[in-house]
């Protein structure tokens, strides 16, 4: 069996990741080994089951393990590089990243907020606002916004009561996260973008509260475009100066 610690304070599944991986070098965990439910290991770690999903998502992305379909996860054949690799190393975020991840939001997230607008709730439009208001916050500190842009765009997908998409949000957690601080580092330097990216979040909202469909969708696809192309331009200026 292998071994766990009571989980400390930096970001807790980095933690859950790293005590894995530890057990995998030390050979606790051997490819081939299925790992036990998300359930139990929130159980064992002492966390909740979304840090469990954060965890096991990383893992998936870095090569370490792999789902089963109706069978589980299980310990990958890895390369041993991975684990002696940081997780910042092992999930750097490129800019070709960021933009094919931005493709796949786009057909994604179209379906999410469309649905959000049909099925939202009152406690869901309370929920969204709030991380609004978060992000309004935000603008006069130094943080660059990602968890709460996040949180945004994962409590769109929840309104959406549609199992399906929420899981796919999830498995896209980790890099996502990492491709908006990325993206964010790139485009706060921008005088006014953070107020803009402020703005389309809010327009989004007012979409769903009015249960319009087609504007939400419209306004979805338009800020993640807008995303993408000031991803692109940025580069490009970066390039024409030598950067």
């Amino acid at each position: 069996m292998f071994e766990v610690e009571q989980v400390q304070s930096r970001k807790m599944y980095e933690d859950v990741v790293e005590q894995l991986k530890k057990n995998i070098l030390e050979g606790n965990l051997k490819p081939g080994d299925k790992l036990p439910s998300v359930r139990a290991l929130s159980t064992s770690f002492r966390v909740g089951q979304s840090t469990i999903r954060e965890a096991l998502s990383v893992l998936k992305t870095i090569g370490l393990i792999e789902t089963r379909q109706g069978e589980g996860t299980f310990i990958r054949h890895y390369d041993s590089t991975i684990l002696n690799q940081s997780i910042s190393d092992t999930l750097f975020v490129t800019k070709e990243e960021i933009i094919d991840l931005l493709d796949v939001r786009k057909t994604l997230e179209r379906g999410t907020v469309s649905l959000a607008a049909e099925r939202r709730t009152a406690d869901d439009l309370r929920k969204i606002e709030s991380i609004i208001n978060e992000m309004e916050k935000e603008l006069t500190s130094d943080h660059f916004g990602e968890e709460a842009d996040w949180a945004f765009h994962f409590a769109i997908a929840e309104a959406s009561r549609n199992r399906i998409m929420i899981s796919l949000m999830e498995e896209l957690s980790i890099k996502v996260k990492q491709a908006l601080k990325a993206s964010r580092f790139r485009m706060y330097a921008t005088p006014g973008m953070p107020e803009k990216l402020l703005q389309e979040h809010r327009g989004i909202f007012e979409a769903i509260r009015e249960q319009n469909g087609t504007l939400a969708e419209e306004r979805m696809l338009a800020h993640l475009i807008g995303v993408q192309k000031q991803i692109i331009t940025i580069d490009e200026d970066k390039h024409e100066n030598g950067v």
